[in-house]
């Protein structure tokens, strides 16, 4: 259970969506902690249309960069190497088999607006922003990424569709704490 200080759950993300201003949207984003079942509540709420009067939208992508994609010869090579160290091109594969892991970007976005689209508020994430190790943020540990029209210049239009590319390019946002689930998922 999360201490009197700290805003929770979908609670929390109610309270969000519906800050007034930019400044209070960054206390609530910092004293927030967002459990896996509140947030995918919330998402299929809004999903459903249960938070009216906002609207949803969401965008998935999953991008692995050409670099680390093995070639039909490395693969080959790979596939006829014997037993012992790896070399040659089947080497090469297999390097890139695990720069794949490092390099891949499985994104994520959910965004409510209102129907006249000047207030929208966007949560995303990829695989790295959930491990609670080895991320960029630098209080550490597992988090998504919010924003909303108070952190850009840009039309929602504009941004959605930096959001929706090949390789997203989400505005600024702030980090909310992302707690998992009470059984580490």
């Amino acid at each position: 259970m999360h201490d009197d200080s700290t805003t929770a759950g979908f609670e929390g993300l109610l309270k969000l969506i519906n800050a007034p201003n930019k400044r209070s949207a960054q206390k609530i984003c910092k004293d927030l902690v967002v459990e896996s079942q509140d947030l995918s509540d919330f998402i299929l709420a809004g999903r459903h249309g249960l938070l009216q009067p906002y609207r949803y939208a969401c965008h998935f992508s999953d991008y692995t960069p050409e670099h680390v994609i093995p070639t039909t010869e490395q693969l080959s090579a790979l596939s006829q190497h014997g037993v012992g160290a790896f070399t040659g091109k089947a080497k090469t594969a297999v390097n890139k088999l695990f720069q794949t892991f490092k390099d891949r970007r499985m994104f994520a976005a959910h965004l409510l607006y209102l129907p006249p689209q000047d207030y929208w508020s966007l949560f995303y994430f990829d695989q790295r922003d959930r491990a609670e190790f080895g991320n960029h943020w630098n209080i550490g540990g597992s988090h998504i990424h919010y924003s909303c029209e108070a952190f850009t210049r840009d039309s929602m239009q504009s941004m959605w569709q930096a959001i929706c590319q090949v390789r997203p390019s989400p505005p600024s946002s702030e980090h909310i704490r992302y707690a998992g689930s009470v059984g580490g998922g």
